[in-house]
């Protein structure tokens, strides 16, 4: 392989959350339902983890077709949980 398909260390940015770093791997190997479960406990209280795993499950639905149930129980979640302008504006962008 090159150097440069081997260059850093394949994950998000150094000193990423490791829960962040799970979930990119996952969403990476198009495993979008175990990314969300994830992010499920701490989307209960987080806007930004409640908006990243909308657009998990809106993302597997785009390419599968299948989950917009819980893409869209996930986005009212999202939507109630936001407080500030740019958290209801994440929302509003999930929601297209």
């Amino acid at each position: 392989m090159a150097d440069t398909a081997m260059s850093g260390s394949g994950t998000t940015a150094d000193g990423d959350p490791p829960l962040q770093t799970a979930v990119w791997r996952l969403r990476s190997r198009a495993c979008w339902t175990d990314a969300a479960a994830l992010l499920e406990p701490h989307a209960t209280r987080d806007p930004a983890a409640a908006i990243q795993r909308t657009a998990l499950l809106t993302e597997r639905c785009l390419y599968t077709g299948e989950g917009w149930t819980d893409a869209e129980d996930a986005l009212r979640g999202a939507e109630a949980l936001a407080r500030t302008d740019d958290e209801r504006g994440g929302a509003a962008c999930e929601r297209g």
